[in-house]
């Protein structure tokens, strides 16, 4: 009797060590499949977070574009003025030669190259060559005078050369004009 006593305690206590590991097992396959699901749901609230947080930078810039609306449009309207259309190139060459005679300075330009129309809220342009002839002096003020903040027209010299003669210097070069 104390053999089947014994055995059957053995059998139990395997029984039982059996039931404690297989729960174990079982409760480490659940902590490891939730622990799973809980880091792709902290993963997805993080990004959530991350795109509501650029979508709040979004707005705030809107808003801020919005609120900049009514100086863009003073902007808008002072280069609305200092560009010409494209017909009003007509007369650059014209301006050129009269901007050169109130400085003192033989001055010609010429229309070369291409033509690049507006596109959105980028200036056309149109590339052009030129000469002027004159002192030192007064070809350095026509120079300023082209540049000169309400000249008529928005020109960028992309080249030029100056050759002196001793008494005047020639200058020769090529720039580009802005048209809206």
């Amino acid at each position: 009797m104390k053999a089947m006593g014994k055995d059957r305690f053995t059998k139990q206590l395997w029984i039982s060590a059996g039931v404690i590991v297989a729960g174990i097992v079982l409760a480490a396959g659940v902590l490891g499949f939730l622990s799973g699901d809980i880091s792709a749901q902290a993963s997805a609230i993080a990004n959530d977070r991350a795109v509501i947080q650029e979508n709040a930078n979004a707005v705030a810039t809107l808003v801020q574009l919005d609120a900049d609306a009514p100086q863009a449009a003073r902007y808008q309207a002072a280069i609305d003025q200092l560009l010409p259309n494209q017909y009003g190139l007509v007369t650059f060459t014209q301006w050129f030669s009269q901007l050169g005679e109130k400085y003192g300075v033989t001055t010609d330009a010429a229309f070369q190259g291409s033509v690049v129309p507006p596109a959105g809220t980028v200036a056309g342009t149109a590339q052009f060559s030129f000469g002027a002839e004159g002192s030192p002096d007064n070809l350095t003020a026509f120079l300023d005078g082209m540049n000169a903040k309400s000249s008529g027209f928005l020109v960028s010299l992309t080249s030029f050369d100056v050759a002196s003669d001793g008494m005047n210097e020639k200058m020769t070069g090529q720039g580009v004009v802005f048209f809206q």
